[in-house]
């Protein structure tokens, strides 16, 4: 019975720190994020429809060209990050790997990665959150921060477009594959920029905030 209440109670304190440092962690992510943030899908969704609204660029904005170029986008900042999680010792460049991978597959539309994205998403998050020690300076850079959150909102708010849910205020002619498809690219690309940005940041590090 002792042993028991031992062990429940230490799962208990476990449970307690794993709450509190993960809620550190979100608060640390909201001081610096951008509040400008919050209004990137909006942004992007607007230039989206001006653009479609020009008959030479319309057709380039098709969810069929967006699922072609979707993937050839997201190749290079999984090679690049790939590259330099081979060549460089932060462990930031191996989750980056991963998380460009899991897009990547996700847009090949092959059975089981829709889902294989949304189960690997959350996990590289909560990592994320557990080992931010790990991950320094590139968590503690507003830079990076506000990229990735801005990404994260962009593909959120796409979503909520592939549930129709902005169907009855869209312009007459307009669908919601059009933001939805476009809103990804843009998060893609954003991703490129924020590995490219993450390159920077290191470069700028002091020389013991880049040891693993």
């Amino acid at each position: 019975m002792t042993v028991t209440l031992i062990g429940g109670w230490a799962m208990l304190e476990r449970l307690r720190f794993e709450v509190a440092w993960h809620w550190a962690t979100g608060l640390q992510v909201l001081r610096l994020t951008s509040p400008w943030v919050l209004f990137a899908p909006a942004i992007a969704a607007f230039v989206i429809y001006l653009l479609n609204r020009n008959a030479a660029i319309a057709p380039f904005l098709t969810k069929e060209a967006a699922e072609i170029s979707s993937p050839v986008v997201l190749a290079v900042p999984l090679a690049l990050s790939a590259w330099m999680a081979a060549t460089r010792p932060p462990v930031y460049y191996k989750w980056l790997t991963l998380m460009a991978l899991a897009l990547f597959l996700r847009e090949l539309h092959l059975p089981g990665t829709n889902t294989g994205f949304y189960i690997a998403f959350p996990l590289l998050l909560i990592w994320a959150s557990h080992a931010r020690e790990r991950l320094e300076p590139f968590i503690s850079s507003r830079k990076i921060v506000t990229l990735l959150m801005t990404i994260i909102w962009i593909y959120l708010v796409s979503k909520t477009f592939d549930r129709h849910a902005w169907n009855s205020v869209l312009p007459v002619g307009t669908t919601s594959d059009l933001f939805e498809e476009n809103l990804e690219l843009i998060g893609h690309l954003l991703f490129l920029v924020l590995v490219v940005v993450s390159m920077v940041v290191e470069a700028e590090a002091p020389a013991v905030s880049r040891s693993p």
